[in-house]
């Protein structure tokens, strides 16, 4: 709580003549000041205008959760430079265009489709043509792997009309983000590590690339479908997971997210993207289970609608679409900072 200057005595007496109904008037505003301060500068929820203001003047770095339904999409924004990670199903190709043109972006620096199931690149072959890229990541598969789907066809058809080449996930290599402002210029910028995949699979899922964005003392772990198996090859490679963020792995799938794997990224909050009403039971109860007896607060695309993290590399503030009842919501934002553990308070 803010600390607040002591009264002298003078402005602690009663005036002459005052009358003892505006005295008690001005006790309860005194009151009403100090809780809102606490309010603001509290471990619990944030009032609307201090998140804004945060976003405002402080916010440099944003990542958007989009809701696509039952799909992953993610979008990176930092000073002009701008990163999607997956897109979802085609259908969905109109929402993400519409949702790139509101965020302002022209170009995307890096896409990253993380494996080539059609809930994550679906879309992302009407984004290629329409917007572009710099460079486009993905997983190098095995030969019999590799996909003959149409979704596939006209992934790999727009980037040969763009004139693009794929870029092969390479763990332990890092990209800087390239701000394109001024105020870019006087901070360190974020930071994306590709961790996996880190073998050969039997499963699609499992070649997910794993990305570790670090922007000042801040962290988020991107998981792709990456099930317990690929979880375990990177715990092994020695790599650090810990974040402060965690896209939970297989849009809340129990095959993800394990025990140990989370105790390793040990994240305060976590994003669920998966659609309302989804045919499989996504997210399982025991992932909720598991997130909740840790403490760990958690947004789902199919009840908070798209979810966006601000952060200036310090302090991290969440915003949701929606409520759990479908209603717009001011009030579901949380505070979060590395140097602070929040209390778990159910999104539900």
């Amino acid at each position: 709580m803010a600390q607040r200057k002591k009264s002298s005595p003078r402005s602690r007496s009663q005036p002459s003549g005052t009358s003892p109904v505006l005295v008690f008037l001005l006790i309860l505003m005194g009151a009403a000041f100090c809780f809102s301060s606490y309010l603001e500068f509290g471990d619990k929820e944030v009032p609307a205008s201090a998140v804004n203001s945060f976003i405002d003047k402080d916010a440099d770095l944003e990542i958007h959760f989009i809701d696509v339904g039952q799909g992953d999409c993610s979008l990176i924004k930092w000073e002009g430079a701008a990163v999607l990670i997956d897109c979802g199903e085609r259908d969905y190709a109109d929402t993400v265009l519409k949702y790139l043109k509101k965020q302002d972006v022209e170009k995307l620096d890096i896409i990253i489709a993380t494996h080539p199931h059609s809930d994550h690149i679906g879309a992302m072959g009407d984004v290629i043509s329409e917007i572009g890229a710099e460079r486009v990541i993905a997983p190098k598969v095995a030969a019999d792997m590799t996909p003959t789907t149409k979704t596939y066809e006209r992934f790999l058809t727009a980037l040969k009309d763009r004139a693009l080449k794929l870029t092969a996930a390479k763990p332990g290599t890092v990209y800087e983000l390239t701000g394109r402002t001024a105020a870019s210029t006087e901070k360190q910028p974020p930071k994306l590590e590709i961790l996996a995949p880190l073998a050969d699979y039997d499963d699609l899922n499992d070649y997910s690339v794993v990305v570790r964005l670090t922007y000042g003392n801040t962290s988020y772990l991107f998981t792709g479908d990456a099930e317990v198996r690929a979880e375990k090859d990177i715990l092994n490679s020695g790599a650090d997971v810990s974040a402060d963020v965690l896209k939970a792995g297989h849009h809340g799938s129990s095959t993800s997210t394990s025990e140990k794997f989370l105790e390793a990224v040990s994240p305060e909050i976590c994003v669920i993207q998966c659609g309302e009403g989804n045919s499989y039971g996504h997210p399982h109860a025991e992932i909720l289970e598991r997130l909740e007896s840790r403490g760990i607060k958690y947004y789902r695309n199919d009840s908070s609608g798209t979810v966006t993290v601000y952060s200036d590399g310090e302090e991290i503030f969440v915003t949701a679409e929606k409520g759990g009842d479908g209603g717009k919501s001011s009030d579901k934002t949380e505070k979060s900072s590395k140097k602070t553990k929040k209390t778990k308070e159910d999104d539900e």
